[in-house]
């Protein structure tokens, strides 16, 4: 339990250093109320709530802009996928995956781009989120979180003529038979 707690903790410690690092427009360290109002404005300006869609992102040095919520995915891109429920991606990593593999914008087509664009365009994102990811191979990888460590097949179709997104998990060492 207070792996979970120092996890989540982390992820909140790093995404406030992320938005400071953003907003401070004098470079002081700190938010003052023009930049925290700047900030505001954007968070605020990324909330549609008469039309149910919720978005936050925010731009950081290391990862370009990162998407928090439901708002900014590309639902022809999944298979699988419900987005008409709260996605929140620091507690489920089929919901940070959606989030990241969104915003890189295409499918993988083949099983070895699988693996250079996973590298790319999601593994920093996964692991900054508390989901650690332990090997990529393909369009396989494995992770572990707090609910345990899971291997992933992430493109539907890779190597075929219309790959897309999919998450079928299964615990890591699991024998299928």
């Amino acid at each position: 339990m207070s792996t979970v707690q120092a996890t989540s903790a982390t992820a909140v410690q790093d995404l406030a250093k992320n938005l400071i690092k953003s907003f401070d427009a004098n470079s002081d360290g700190q938010l003052g109320q023009d930049e925290f109002g700047s900030f505001l404005s954007q968070l605020m300006n990324g909330i549609q709530t008469a039309s149910g869609t919720m978005t936050a992102s925010t731009q950081t040095a290391a990862t370009g802009l990162q998407t928090l919520s439901r708002g900014a995915l590309r639902r022809d891109l999944f298979e699988g996928f419900n987005f008409d429920r709260e996605q929140n991606v620091e507690k489920s990593a089929k919901d940070a995956f959606a989030s990241l593999a969104s915003a890189a914008g295409a499918v993988p087509a083949t099983k070895a781009e699988a693996e250079n664009w996973f590298n790319q365009n999601v593994k920093q994102g996964m692991e900054s989120l508390g989901h650690k990811v332990d090997w990529v191979k393909g369009d396989k990888f494995q992770f572990s979180n707090w609910q345990g460590s899971f291997v992933v097949d992430f493109v539907r179709g890779a190597d075929g003529p219309n790959p897309s997104f999919t998450w079928l998990a299964d615990q890591a060492g699991a024998s299928l038979t």
